[in-house]
């Protein structure tokens, strides 16, 4: 009885330990979920390496302060059965999350996007300037893919015919890129929003108005240097349809600009007379390409121009214009606006 009692003794101390052992794992495990590495809110943005598994992912995050300790965070992961779900890219964490928090992150979280404004009226070499500055590849690249007839035919332009170049095309907005965006990436994107806003609405609303989509583009281009100001745009794009109407030149400035190798800030007599491809005050019509790149609302200007039988507008100050319907009236505007100035 007396070894019976020793042996009931003995077990009993055996499961207490046991017991107690169990305890001190789940109160562990428990303080591991709910602790975080700092109360400190940092941001750090990490990126994971494709074909990183739980023990790889484990020690990065650790390395960076995103979990307190990468052999139990590697267990979690496998507890929580993540392992396959684990993302290979950039993502965004802080340091006071827990590690359930950090995982949804690594499982949910969308990668960083690296931000470029293009701003509306700038031609490519002027967007080329600005990629690079962006770090995301060089202007010459840029360059060179805007005007490589090769890339162009590839590039299922929402056009009947290829044009010479991207000038006008590359639509001008902030795209968000993904980390070692190069300037193919801009271009690309670019075109994907040419293409989007390309819609069967909006090709039907430039057939209305005797304009291919490829001619809307070279209209919203001249719209968006005429003007900075939004509700001005389908204005001044209904006075270019009503040069157009009674065979009046197109006679606007930024197209002499355009056309001359060294612009030095002047307009002279002998520039308005210059003849060359894009000068509206020789040629009729449109000019053959875009000059700048026209933003989505100069796009949307053309295709909704407002009704008006202005045939003229003079700067009148602020970026705004004086609309005229006969020229007697614009030159007296001139002397108002321009001559007195």
């Amino acid at each position: 009885m007396k070894i019976v009692r020793v042996l009931s003794a003995l077990l009993l101390l055996g499961l207490l330990a046991a017991g107690v052992a169990g305890y001190l794992v789940w109160s562990e495990a428990q303080a591991f979920l709910e602790a975080t590495p700092s109360q400190e809110r940092e941001e750090k943005v990490l990126s994971i390496p494709r074909g990183s598994g739980p023990g790889a992912v484990s020690r990065l995050l650790a390395d960076n302060g995103i979990v307190t300790d990468a052999e139990k965070f590697k267990l979690f992961l496998r507890v929580r059965e993540a392992a396959g779900k684990l993302r290979a890219g950039e993502f965004r964490f802080t340091t006071d999350l827990t590690p359930d928090e950090v995982l949804d992150l690594l499982i949910n979280a969308p990668e960083v996007t690296y931000p470029i404004t293009l701003p509306p009226g700038l031609r490519i070499e002027e967007m080329a300037a600005l990629v690079e500055e962006a770090g995301m590849g060089s202007a010459a690249e840029y360059t060179k893919m805007a005007r490589s007839k090769d890339f162009i035919a590839a590039a299922n332009l929402p056009f009947a015919n290829a044009p010479e170049n991207l000038e006008g095309l590359l639509v001008p907005e902030t795209y968000n890129l993904g980390p070692g965006a190069d300037a193919k990436a801009v271009v690309e994107a670019q075109l994907s929003r040419l293409r989007a806003i390309w819609t069967p609405e909006r090709r039907a609303l430039a057939k209305q108005r005797g304009l291919t989509p490829y001619e809307v583009m070279i209209m919203a281009s001249l719209v968006e240097k005429e003007t900075g100001v939004a509700e001005e745009r389908p204005l001044i794009a209904g006075v270019f349809f009503n040069r157009m109407r009674i065979g009046m030149k197109l006679q606007t400035d930024p197209t002499i600009i355009y056309g001359l190798p060294n612009y030095d800030g002047n307009i002279r007599k002998r520039d308005i007379t210059h003849p060359h491809r894009w000068n509206t005050y020789v040629i009729d019509g449109l000019p053959p390409t875009p000059i700048a790149g026209g933003g989505l609302e100069a796009v949307e200007g053309v295709l909704h121009p407002t009704e008006t039988k202005a045939l003229y507008f003079v700067a009148k100050g602020g970026g705004a214009h004086y609309f005229s319907k006969s020229l007697a009236e614009h030159n007296r505007a001139v002397r108002k606006y321009i001559l007195k100035r």
